[in-house]
Protein backbone atom coordinates (compact mmCIF):
# COMPACT_ATOMS: atom_id res chain seq x y z
CA UNK A 1 0.00 0.00 0.00
CA UNK A 2 2.90 2.35 0.75
CA UNK A 3 4.36 1.88 -2.73
CA UNK A 4 1.03 2.82 -4.31
CA UNK A 5 0.61 5.83 -2.03
CA UNK A 6 4.09 7.12 -2.92
CA UNK A 7 3.36 6.62 -6.62
CA UNK A 8 0.06 8.48 -6.50
CA UNK A 9 1.67 11.28 -4.50
CA UNK A 10 4.44 11.63 -7.09
CA UNK A 11 1.78 11.80 -9.79
CA UNK A 12 0.12 14.72 -7.99
CA UNK A 13 3.46 16.43 -7.34
CA UNK A 14 4.44 16.16 -11.00
CA UNK A 15 1.23 17.89 -12.05
CA UNK A 16 1.83 20.68 -9.54
CA UNK A 17 5.43 21.15 -10.66
CA UNK A 18 4.63 21.31 -14.36
CA UNK A 19 1.31 23.12 -14.37
CA UNK A 20 0.92 25.07 -11.11
CA UNK A 21 4.59 26.03 -10.74
CA UNK A 22 4.99 26.36 -14.53
CA UNK A 23 8.39 24.70 -14.35
CA UNK A 24 9.09 22.25 -17.17
CA UNK A 25 12.50 21.31 -15.71
CA UNK A 26 11.10 20.60 -12.24
CA UNK A 27 8.22 18.75 -13.89
CA UNK A 28 10.70 16.61 -15.82
CA UNK A 29 12.51 15.71 -12.60
CA UNK A 30 9.16 14.85 -11.06
CA UNK A 31 8.05 12.67 -13.93
CA UNK A 32 11.38 10.81 -13.94
CA UNK A 33 10.80 10.03 -10.25
CA UNK A 34 7.26 8.98 -11.15
CA UNK A 35 8.62 6.60 -13.82
CA UNK A 36 10.99 5.00 -11.32
CA UNK A 37 8.19 4.70 -8.80
CA UNK A 38 5.88 3.15 -11.39
CA UNK A 39 8.49 0.51 -12.27
CA UNK A 40 8.92 -0.23 -8.57
CA UNK A 41 5.15 -0.46 -8.15
CA UNK A 42 4.92 -2.91 -11.06
CA UNK A 43 7.77 -5.05 -9.68
CA UNK A 44 6.18 -5.12 -6.25
CA UNK A 45 2.75 -5.92 -7.67
CA UNK A 46 4.11 -8.69 -9.91
CA UNK A 47 5.15 -10.67 -6.83
CA UNK A 48 1.54 -10.69 -5.65
CA UNK A 49 -0.74 -10.62 -8.72
CA UNK A 50 0.33 -10.77 -12.35
CA UNK A 51 -3.10 -9.61 -13.54
CA UNK A 52 -2.79 -6.45 -11.44
CA UNK A 53 0.63 -5.85 -12.97
CA UNK A 54 -0.83 -6.20 -16.45
CA UNK A 55 -3.56 -3.72 -15.49
CA UNK A 56 -0.82 -1.19 -14.62
CA UNK A 57 0.69 -1.32 -18.14
CA UNK A 58 -1.55 1.44 -19.58
CA UNK A 59 -0.72 3.65 -16.59
CA UNK A 60 3.01 3.00 -17.08
CA UNK A 61 2.67 3.82 -20.79
CA UNK A 62 0.91 7.08 -19.87
CA UNK A 63 3.70 7.96 -17.42
CA UNK A 64 6.38 7.31 -20.07
CA UNK A 65 4.44 9.38 -22.60
CA UNK A 66 4.14 12.19 -20.03
CA UNK A 67 7.91 12.03 -19.54
CA UNK A 68 8.54 12.34 -23.27
CA UNK A 69 6.06 15.19 -23.57
CA UNK A 70 7.49 16.97 -20.53
CA UNK A 71 11.04 16.57 -21.90
CA UNK A 72 9.93 18.11 -25.18
CA UNK A 73 8.31 21.03 -23.37
CA UNK A 74 11.47 21.58 -21.31
CA UNK A 75 13.66 21.43 -24.44
CA UNK A 76 11.50 23.93 -26.34
CA UNK A 77 11.19 26.34 -23.42
CA UNK A 78 14.69 27.21 -22.26
CA UNK A 79 15.17 29.09 -19.01
CA UNK A 80 14.61 32.85 -19.24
Amino acid sequence: MTVLTVNLSLNAVWSCLLFAARSPRAGLAGTLLLDASTLHLMRTTSRIDRNATAALLPYAAWCWFATALNASIARHNPRP
